[in-house]
Parts: structure tokens; sequence; C-alpha cells
């Protein structure tokens, strides 16, 4: 549990680094049980390892929720009449002006707990029934994981290790947000970490730290963009580089030029499958033939709510559900169902994990991405040469009692 007494801000102006002019907490003449409970919701959300907080205006009252994994989850409501004092708050610590009211602002702040520093980015966003505050967290930490820890079925696990262990070319990441992507694009950097190689990482901000990488990110407050980073780390000539977003073209672009240097590069992306994340290369401009030829895997991945072991419970499934995944009924074939219990609190789960599949582009896939065939045809063409769909691997954790058909139905 987090202790909202011992949190320490860190604003804009305490931090060197910081924009001159930001305005400390001090400065604002705020209601002191509003920054109280402010300070007790933000101590709650990473007490959980919130990923997002949202202050919500409404006739009624502040709705607060908090993003826990993949879920919004409600936090509980604050009287409506403190609501300015709320946003007050937010934007003190992120260092915006309160006196402009009705227009979207952007601020930044740290949370100092014992053992590190958490990045806050905070936004005001001005809505019929009043401004709402969103403030993002980033979490910088200690990685504690391995790749043979993220839970891929072994075929999977062996296919992407030849791919990284390849002199070069770029390994993208797809899936959407919240999928797990970060924590499984540092994980390979761990696996490839060693004396003898130059690592580097460029991304919007920085959720892990590993020793023997060098690890950067923009900063708008001084123009330092995220291009401005990526031709930086380029220029180090590293032997592995990840780029942390391949959602812009100019980004896409050098990422993909890279790869085709002495290097692997490992690129997140969102997209829903293999097939379009090579696609969405091409309607960013690239080449067919350099797309076909640079990519050399694509790692798809979801996460699921894992069951709590100590109340799950075995329930039959219906028919509509069975039908819809694909599964027939067999002798053995076991399903469970969330419960709840003092030790999941109640819903039924416990963390999550991962669903993954592994698209290596075959010389028929690279074809047909030449010819810009529909995802549906390129995904097939991946299918006969050995791809796993990522509803099969939920499947077999379904059929292992570690998640729900229903989370794999939420997910797919």
């Amino acid at each position: 549990m987090v202790d909202p007494k011992k949190l320490k801000f860190i604003t804009q102006k305490d931090d060197k680094e910081g924009a001159p002019g930001a305005r400390p907490p001090q400065a604002a003449a705020e209601d002191v049980s509003v920054t109280r409970k402010v300070d007790e919701v933000i101590a709650q959300a990473l007490a959980a390892g919130a990923s997002e907080i949202h202050f919500e205006a409404s006739p009624e009252h502040t709705r607060v929720r908090v993003r826990v994994g993949s879920r919004l989850q409600e936090q509980g409501t604050l009287e409506s009449r403190l609501h300015p004092n709320v946003i007050n708050r937010i934007k003190v610590l992120g260092g915006m002006d309160i006196t402009r009211r009705g227009i979207a602002q952007k601020g930044y702040f740290k949370v100092d707990l014992e053992d590190r520093k958490v990045d806050m980015v905070a936004l005001i966003i001005p809505t019929p029934a009043g401004e709402k505050a969103f403030v993002r967290i980033h979490y910088t930490q200690a990685l504690q994981f391995s790749l043979d820890q993220l839970g891929m079925y072994p075929q999977i696990l062996a296919g992407f290790k030849k791919a990284l262990e390849r002199p070069n070319g770029l390994v993208l990441i797809a899936g959407p947000p919240g999928s797990g992507r970060t924590t499984t694009a540092y994980t390979c950097l761990q696996h490839l970490n060693s004396p003898e190689k130059n690592l580097a990482s460029f991304e919007t901000s920085i959720r892990y730290q590993v020793p023997g990488v060098i690890q950067g990110k923009p900063d708008d407050r001084f123009g330092f963009t995220f291009l401005d980073g990526l031709r930086a780390m380029l220029d180090q000539e590293p032997d592995v580089l990840y780029v942390g977003d391949l959602n812009n073209d100019q980004a896409a672009r050098m990422t993909l030029g890279a790869a085709f240097g002495k290097r692997i590069v490992i690129g997140r992306i969102n997209a829903a499958s293999g097939a379009t994340a090579l696609l969405a290369l091409l309607d960013m401009g690239m080449p067919g033939f350099l797309v076909a030829s640079g990519v050399i895997a694509v790692l798809t991945q979801r996460l699921v709510r894992r069951l709590c072991e100590r109340c799950r419970q075995p329930y039959a499934p219906t028919e509509m559900m069975l039908n819809e995944l694909g599964i027939k009924p067999k002798p053995g074939l076991s399903f469970f169902a969330a419960k709840g219990c003092e030790a999941c609190g109640g819903t039924g789960f416990v963390g999550q994990l991962g669903l993954f599949e592994l698209f290596v582009p075959s010389e028929k896939v690279q074809e047909k991405l030449i010819a810009r065939a529909p995802a549906r045809e390129i995904q097939e063409a991946a299918a006969e040469t050995g791809l796993v769909p990522l509803r099969h691997d939920g499947i077999r954790k379904v059929g292992q009692g570690l998640t729900t058909l229903e989370e794999i139905l939420a997910r797919l």
C-alpha cells in the first residue's frame, strides 16, 4: 500500500530540467481536503499498478476511474462542487495555468516513491459537463522477466528466439495498447544483452531500466522530438535497437531502413495481427519489397486476466460460445469460470497472462505482400507454413484452466 502522506510530488519547477515558471503546489489556492483526496486517488492508483487515472465531471459528482491492465475500474466519486478544485490540483501539479479554462492543457510531474520515481503526464480536456483531467502513469522499474517466463508455447518461443538471433532484420511486436508489448520488447533486449553488443532503445516513455542498454526518450519541452532521438540512437551504430513507436511514417521508414544494416531492430506497432502489421507499414508509404525483405518476424499478443487458482470452478459453456471460438467438445477438456474469494478480492482473477502468435513471413507471404493482397489472404498464406493463430493459444490456455472463454472472446 502506498501512503498518500509520504508521496513527494516533483513539479516542473522543482525539476531542474523542467520548464521555467511552472507553479509549485503551494502557489495555488487549493482546498486542503481536495488536495488530500486527489493525493489518495493517486496513491491508490500507484498501489494497484494502474496506468491511467480519469477525473470526469458530471452534474451529480466527479467520477474517478483508473486503468489496471486493459480495463477501467471505478475508484469512487467526489462531490460535484469540488470538481473545479480537483482540476486545479492536477493543473498545479502539472505546471499548467489554473486561470485558463475551456482549453486543452498538458503538463508533467513526478511522484517520488521510496524505491523509485514515477513520471506522470497530465492532460486537461474541456467537455460539455466540465473539464476532465486525465493522468497517464509511466513506471520505471527493473525488468523481472525472461523470454521463457512470458508464457509462450514452446514452438512459438523457439521460433521467436531464432528470429532474434538473426544477424539483422526487423522484428515487430504487434497488438493494441495495453497488450504487454513493451514488456515483451524489453525482455527481448534483456535476452540479447551482452558486453559484446551495443544495445539502445528510444520510446516515448521509459518503462523499464535495463543495465547495459542506452535508453532515450523525447522531450517536447525542449523541442527534442522522437525523430531527433531516433536519429541520435542510429548514429551510435547499435547492434540491437528497440523503437517504441512505429505509428509514424517517418519513424517507420527510419526503423525499417536501420534493419538492413548489421543489427536487429525491434519495433512496437498497433496492429491486430501479423498481416495487418505488415500492411500498416505499406499504408505508411513503405515499398512492398522492402517490407517483405526487411521484416523477419511479427509477434502478435494480447493480455487476458488469469483465473484465481483458489476459487476457480468448472462450468459448462454454452454451445454458442464454443461455436464462436471453433471449439469441439471432447473428453477430458475442462472449462473454468471465475467465482471470487478473499485471495482475489472477489474478482475471480489474479494478474494477467499473455496470448501469442508468431508470424514469420514465408516466400508466399512476401509475394502476397508485394501484391498488396488483403490481410486475410496474407494470414492464410502464413498459416500454410505453420502459423498457430492467436485464438488457438487462447483456447489452449483455457483448457489449462488459466483463463476463461469470456476473456478470450473479449480480447480477440
